[in-house]
């Protein structure tokens, strides 16, 4: 078995669950090569049975090691890869690995060499499968810096643009927009123009709502319950307006804010025929519906 080009989240999980899988159920033994097929064309191995892969799994990285040693070039080749195999006693080789790898296992097993192919995507472009492995790592990442990045725009009032893997295919980019409440998500398969992007920046957050003129001819007293009304003036601009009244203002003129999980209250203390809209301001993405 081997790992080869860049490593991705779930490298260790996928040796681990070889290693198990074909050990217990189907009776093989199994070798590790070092550094991808530098291992094999150097016939540098390392033992690979279930002591060696206890724990593995949430590591990252490989425990195998990996490189970008293309098997054709230098000492390399299908006679190369041959003589190693049989010296070791090889049958087949678990190739794990992006298109790189994957490439030249093909022309490996082109030449008669008996290869299992894994393919190494985080961005899940692979027909016929659900998820690849590493992609949900991707997203969940991808997800938590937009929602740091969300907070910066927030406090500055700018839009903010997260740029994510996935050359030529849009999962991560959708899923983790999606998660993150993005305005905007924009992936390869879909063309989209500036005209749209701007329309959609400017448009109020899902869930917005104005506040109507009973509401404001409501709002003599004092606790209001948050509602929100898009500012439109950037992508993240949302303001916190107060709409039912439950007590009598007191007499001073002042305003205070408190929260509770998602809740927002605004006291204020001045008697208005209508609700104080510059009294409190809060800026958000997006409100639930």
């Amino acid at each position: 078995m081997l790992t080869s080009g860049g490593d991705a989240p779930g490298l260790n999980a996928v040796i681990r669950g070889a290693v198990l899988i074909g050990q217990t159920v189907h009776g093989h033994d199994f070798i590790g090569l070092r550094d991808g097929w530098r291992g094999l064309i150097e016939a540098d191995t390392m033992p690979l049975g279930r002591n060696e892969v206890k724990g593995i799994s949430k590591q990252g990285g490989t425990i195998l090691g990996t490189s970008r040693t293309n098997p054709f070039e230098g000492r390399g080749g299908v006679d190369r890869v041959t003589e190693v195999m049989t010296e070791l006693g090889i049958d087949a080789i678990i190739a794990i690995g992006g298109e790189g790898t994957l490439a030249a296992a093909k022309r490996l097993t082109d030449a008669g060499i008996r290869i299992v192919g894994v393919p190494k995507t985080v961005d899940n472009d692979l027909d016929a499968t659900d998820y690849t492995f590493g992609f949900d790592t991707a997203v969940q990442i991808a997800t938590e810096a937009m929602d740091r990045l969300r907070t910066t725009g927030d406090a500055h009032s700018r839009c903010m643009v997260a740029e994510v893997m996935g050359r030529h295919v849009g999962w991560i980019a959708l899923h983790s927009g999606m998660a993150s409440g993005a305005h905007a998500i924009l992936i390869p398969e879909q063309r989209t123009s500036m005209e749209q992007i701007a329309a959609w920046s400017r448009a109020p957050p899902r869930g917005a709502a104005r506040l109507s003129s009973s509401s404001r001819r409501a709002s003599r007293s004092t606790r209001w319950t948050i509602l929100i009304q898009s500012e439109a003036s950037t992508p993240s601009a949302a303001r916190a307006w107060a709409v039912s009244a439950r007590s009598s203002p007191p007499s001073s003129r002042s305003a205070r804010a408190s929260r509770r999980g998602r809740r927002l209250s605004v006291t204020f203390s001045a008697a208005a025929r209508r609700a104080p809209s510059t009294a409190f301001s809060r800026r958000a993405w997006a409100w639930p519906p």
